[in-house]
């Protein structure tokens, strides 16, 4: 014979005769005074006249206690099914990017000429990048670019749920009433 408050998975789709599915269903203190004795109203009801089974719909059980600096109650919820993560909560990375960055090579004399017979190269004014005048420190002009990362996600919630099966969890509200150790 199971305890009351006892848990169990259950493959059905209805909670056999002396169970609740554990729904979060409402129950009455009066009716159903012995599981009332074990769960008080933790999982919600007034306490007076109704009390609540644990609601494990969509939730993962976890044994309530002390676990790595956490205090767990019983009947507090917590975690989420969908998390929106942002950069500071990512680990450090790079972007690469490519492309290509073309400069023209300029000299430092202004250009008078359009044609390259015989010129060297000017500073431009538009249309006139040759000059006759050689100057001994041509250079090149300098290199002027932006280059621009585009942001990367779409600040959407990504899904934060473990590989799960659906299956019901019902709860014994007929049975032996635990002994104390």
């Amino acid at each position: 014979m199971p305890y009351i408050g006892e848990i169990r998975i259950f493959a059905g789709t209805f909670a056999p005769d002396g169970w609740f599915l554990c729904d979060g269903s409402l129950l009455s203190i009066a009716r159903y005074t012995p599981l009332y004795a074990l769960l008080s109203y933790t999982y919600g009801g007034d306490g007076r006249n109704t009390f609540a089974v644990p609601d494990l719909r969509g939730r993962a059980p976890l044994h309530a206690g002390d676990l790595l600096g956490t205090t767990y109650t019983p009947g507090q919820m917590g975690g989420t099914e969908k998390k929106t993560l942002y950069s500071f909560q990512l680990p450090a990375h790079i972007h690469t990017i490519s492309g290509s960055v073309y400069q023209p090579v300029l000299g430092e004399n202004p250009g008078q000429l359009t044609s390259p017979d015989n010129t060297y190269m000017a500073i431009t004014n538009g249309q006139q990048v040759y000059s006759s005048v050689k100057h001994a420190t041509s250079r090149m002009a300098p290199l002027k670019t932006a280059i621009q990362v585009q942001p990367a996600g779409s600040g959407q919630p990504i899904e934060n749920m473990q590989p799960h099966l659906p299956l019901n969890f019902i709860i014994c509200a007929q049975g032996n009433f635990p002994p104390h150790a």
